[in-house]
Parts: C-alpha cells; structure tokens; sequence
C-alpha cells in the first residue's frame, strides 16, 4: 500500500488537474506507515513539490481540525498468520473506530482515494468498519440507491420518517 500511496501521488502531481492541489495521506493504523510513506514521498518527490502541495502523512488525530484536496486513505491491515479474516472492527468502544474513520473519511475537500491491500469481500465481515467504507469507495450511490428503493415501498410520510430515521441507524429496513 505504501508503494502504491507514493506512485499515485507521484503521478497525480505530474497532471495538471492536480496543479496547486494539497495532498494528505492518513493512515488508520498508526504513525509506522504514515512515517513510511513519509519518507518514501521525500525521496521521491522534490521539496518544493513536497511544501508546495502541503503533503501530510499522519493518522486521523493528526487531521483533526486540517483538510486537504485530495485524501490517501491507508486501510493497511493484516492478521500475523495472514490467514482467514480479520477481527471485526465496527463502532469500537466509546465510538472510536467510527470517529478515527469519520475523520479520516471526511478531511478531503476534492478527493477520497481509499487504498487497501485486502480482499474485504472474504477478509472482512459484512458490518466491519473498513468494509463498509471500502463498498462504500467502490460504489458511493449503492447507500442512496437501497434508500430511495425503500423509500419507494413506504405508505406514508410517517413511514417514510421511520424509514429514514432507522435506516440511518444502521438497521436494514423492509417496509
């Protein structure tokens, strides 16, 4: 992923649509692979391009408060054997894992671009955090699409309230 992150963004500031566009890369597990990445842009990228383009490698505390033009999501995550899925990861306790992604989903103001190395169709269960957010990159009007195909099933504007609040809770509703 590292490699990848440092290719994209050693080609998105050779285009010129890209020109005078800032760039962050937050990294949802830790300093080690925003450092890498880090160090990786410096050696690949001249200073000026580096200042230029404001580039920040961090995690989403680092972001807090900060936002870029275009976002480099990192979702690096293995498991030490490297086999069968990972842990589910949802709202974590006190909401944590939901704020870090909030953040870190929500600090680019042109682009989201969500960088993974795993296969969440088989590595991932179906309401993980990185799941969601991934199905979410592949196809971001799939979650509008099942809510306006439900909303259409509703009897009443009351039904269509109750749809909306629940269905934004999470909850799958059939009306």
């Amino acid at each position: 992923e590292a490699q990848a992150i440092v290719d994209l963004i050693s080609a998105c500031v050779e285009l010129p649509e890209y020109d005078g566009k800032s760039i962050g890369v937050i990294s949802m597990v830790g300093e080690k692979q925003s450092d890498l990445i880090s160090d990786m842009l410096r050696n690949r990228l001249p200073p000026t391009v580096y200042d230029q383009r404001r580039i920040l490698c961090g995690n989403p505390a680092q972001f807090q408060g900060d936002e870029r033009d275009i976002i480099f999501l990192s979702l690096v995550d293995s498991k030490d054997d490297g086999a069968g899925p990972l842990s589910l990861k949802q709202d974590g306790a006190d909401g944590m894992y939901k704020k870090r992604f909030n953040v870190a989903s929500s600090r680019a103001k042109d682009q989201l671009w969500v960088v993974y190395s795993l296969d969440a169709q088989t590595q991932l269960k179906p309401n993980d955090i990185r799941r969601r957010l991934i199905e979410h990159a592949i196809d971001p009007s799939s979650l509008m699409n099942q809510l306006n195909a439900g909303l259409v099933k509703t009897e009443s504007p009351f039904e269509a309230e109750v749809f909306k609040i629940l269905s934004g809770h999470g909850y799958r509703v059939t009306p």
